[in-house]
């Protein structure tokens, strides 16, 4: 992965980077990881279900070849610099999704404790 699409993922509210479990870089917002990378060039993006179906439907990513597949996982491949734009569509679905799972779930919690 580039440094730019890196900083560009860092510069959006509340993002967060650690080391992958099984290598690579994860990236989150607010403690839930939305994508990892494998290399320079293999992003895993997590997208809601909906987002998922659609993308694959439309040849923008291929399925995750794991278990992942069911929960909204999919691979982009960066082989251009023309792929970096098509690359920040799947992972600002992926951020928004995200956000809005875990705003829920902050919502949640509040309401619980009150």
């Amino acid at each position: 992965m580039t440094e730019s699409l890196q900083d560009w993922i860092l510069q959006l509210p509340n993002v967060t980077k650690a080391s992958h479990r099984l290598g690579g870089t994860e990236y989150q917002v607010h403690g839930l990881e939305f994508m990892h990378t494998h290399g320079t060039s293999q992003l895993d993006i997590r997208l809601s279900n909906e987002d998922q179906e659609r993308t694959l439907k439309e040849g923008k990513a291929e399925p995750h070849r794991f278990v992942h597949h069911q929960a909204g996982w999919v691979i982009f491949r960066i082989g251009l610099e023309k792929d970096i734009e098509n690359a920040k569509e799947l992972i600002r679905l992926a951020y928004d999704n995200a956000e809005k799972m875990m705003a829920a779930h902050i919502s949640r919690r509040a309401q619980e404790s009150s």
